[in-house]
């Protein structure tokens, strides 16, 4: 989107980052956040701040400024991460139309070096393959037509949740502790249905549906679910007594089937 696109959606887009954050902080404060938001909506292949700032001003003696304001809204300034999230969940709830169904992800952001939070060599479903990455759990409203989403939290593997020196270099604070993505996700959902969100159709992938815990979790507060599983798990209809005789110890040849 070029300046002038955008520069037809002014309006509304001032109106969104009000209903977001009035309140929390000085107007300086929400103004630099403002502008943040519009130099990621920019075009633009670099999304960091340097770049972003050259693409808001006209005049290349204004870039350093809008750099350090663009600095303060990102680095500087402490926003009530919790907050943010909830009006943002009960706006979407209200004025997307067509919203149905509450979607579990994961979402994984390539990096080159080893310095960044969490990031490590792992497998992340939106490049298709184990790589260098971080990896965040999502959560998003969404139907048909449209999808936003209302959730993220980022997932910081046990090597990193268990390495006090890496943690304290990368700026980790000392109360976040392992959590497993799945942990992540119903923290994500309670989160939602706290904020006042209804309790839509949860809809994940195997990666999620896989997990008994999970599944379980979902059906104590009461929400339907369609959730991937693998070829591996044994289901069994409504009102069966399966039983799966233990396997004998120390027989040969093939195993049983039945």
């Amino acid at each position: 989107m070029n300046r002038r696109q955008l520069k037809r959606l002014e309006d509304e887009l001032e109106e969104f980052v009000e209903a977001i954050v009035s309140g929390l902080g000085r107007v300086e404060r929400r103004a630099n956040l403002a502008a943040y938001i519009t130099g990621l909506l920019l075009d633009g292949d670099r999304k960091s701040i340097e770049p972003m700032a050259g693409r808001l001003v006209d005049n290349a003696r204004e870039v350093e400024g809008m750099r350090q304001r663009l600095q303060q809204a990102v680095s500087v300034a402490v926003w009530p991460e919790r907050e943010v999230f909830d009006r943002l969940a009960r706006m979407l709830e209200n004025e997307l139309p067509g919203i149905e169904a509450l979607v579990v992800d994961d979402t994984g952001f390539p990096k080159k070096g080893e310095h960044s939070v969490g990031v490590q060599r792992q497998y992340s479903g939106t490049l298709g393959r184990v790589d260098n990455c971080q990896v965040a759990t999502s959560l998003h409203l969404a139907g048909a037509s449209t999808s936003a989403c209302i959730g993220l939290r980022l997932f910081l593997p046990e090597k990193w949740a268990s390495d006090p020196e890496r943690r304290r270099r990368a700026g980790v604070p000392a109360d976040i502790t392992f959590q497993t993505k799945l942990e992540i996700a119903v923290k994500l959902l309670d989160q939602a249905l706290a904020a006042g969100v209804r309790k839509h159709v949860v809809l994940a992938d195997a990666g999620y549906g896989d997990s008994t815990e999970f599944r379980e979790a979902l059906a104590a507060r009461e929400l339907t679910y369609v959730v991937g599983i693998n070829g591996e798990i044994a289901v069994w209809p409504p009102n069966s007594a399966p039983r799966i005789p233990p396997k004998p110890a120390g027989l040969r040849g093939r195993p049983r089937t039945r």
